[in-house]
């Protein structure tokens, strides 16, 4: 009965949406033009390229590679094997969701156990850094360093969740150098064929998921007589990429800008949640540790952007 009932309560919403689609189709094709736009101007030229290379990597081996030089510090310092360093390393470069998504790859090949990948998880939430020093730093801010502050506080909240999070030190095998070299590599067409088709893949999804909250967001300011700065940060909390663009407009201080947009950054809106929810969903690793960590996450970042602000700028 109860399964029946939720079932109902979704095809109401649906339908109800789909009547609200079609009374400000307008708005929300402006939206869709939006979503595209962030798309084509600022995930796809950073992330695609990013995953295409990650994917060969993986293919030829450099998540051992680095299993064998990683293999003394990350046990150390976040109690996972030593190829958590390739997700630590990628998701640095290219931005989430790549922490989930390599995170979920290792899980698959039996390289992590579900509750290391779920750990891993919680400390690889990073935006793509182009993306916070080009686009946040030079286009919205036109204030670099600003923007190298905030990386660096989203970067070191990031690496302290995942420091404190640490249960206990795996057992680190020896590796062999010599495994590695021996290894049998695919032949690189074929390896760089599948890697296109993953990268394309996930980008395509990435713009759907975007496009989703970004007309969500529209539907619900056109029905709520919202202020202007729950405006934001109802579409902050949704979509982190149009939450930013609101705030850098708007007549805040330079501080306060920056507290939003690094909070949104942290907590990544609920579109990239998604995002990493649908990816996790095929190993079945949990939700809400990750979830958790982004609230935490965006606490320790605001607090150490606030104590490091007055001495960075001055």
């Amino acid at each position: 009965m109860k399964k029946r009932t939720f079932s109902l309560w979704i095809l109401c919403l649906l339908l109800t949406t789909f009547i609200l689609m079609i009374t400000y189709s307008e708005e929300v094709i402006q939206s869709v033009g939006f979503s595209i736009s962030i798309w084509k101007d600022n995930l796809f030229p950073t992330l695609f390229p990013f995953f295409v290379l990650s994917n060969l990597l993986i293919e030829y081996g450099f998540v051992d590679f680095l299993g064998i030089l990683f293999g003394k510090w990350m046990p150390k310092l976040f109690g996972l094997k030593g190829e958590c360093g390739f997700v630590l390393f990628t998701s640095l470069i290219s931005g989430f969701p790549s922490g989930a998504k390599y995170t979920t790859r290792l899980v698959e090949e039996q390289i992590l156990t579900k509750e290391e990948g779920e750990h891993l998880l919680t400390f690889t939430h990073f935006s793509n850094p182009l993306f916070i020093l080009g686009f946040i730093g030079s286009s919205l801010l036109h204030h670099p360093a600003v923007a190298f502050l905030i990386l660096f506080c989203h970067v070191i909240s990031n690496l302290i969740i995942g420091i404190c999070g640490k249960k206990e030190e795996p057992n680190n095998h020896k590796r062999n150098w010599n495994l590695f070299f021996q290894r049998k590599n695919p032949k690189f067409g074929k390896a760089l064929s599948k890697s296109i088709r993953d990268s394309l893949s996930t980008v395509f999804f990435l713009l759907g998921t975007i496009t989703c909250f970004l007309v969500l967001t529209t539907l619900i300011k056109q029905l709520l007589p919202l202020s202007e700065n729950v405006r934001f940060l109802l579409s902050g909390i949704l979509e982190m990429t149009q939450g930013i663009q609101y705030v850098s407009m708007s007549s805040f201080s330079e501080f306060t800008k920056c507290i939003f947009i690094l909070g949104f950054l942290s907590f990544g809106g609920f579109s990239v949640h998604m995002q990493v929810l649908s990816i996790i969903t095929e190993q079945n690793l949990r939700y809400f540790p990750y979830f958790w960590a982004r609230i935490i996450q965006t606490i320790l970042s605001i607090l150490l952007f606030s104590l490091l602000y007055p001495i960075w700028i001055t």
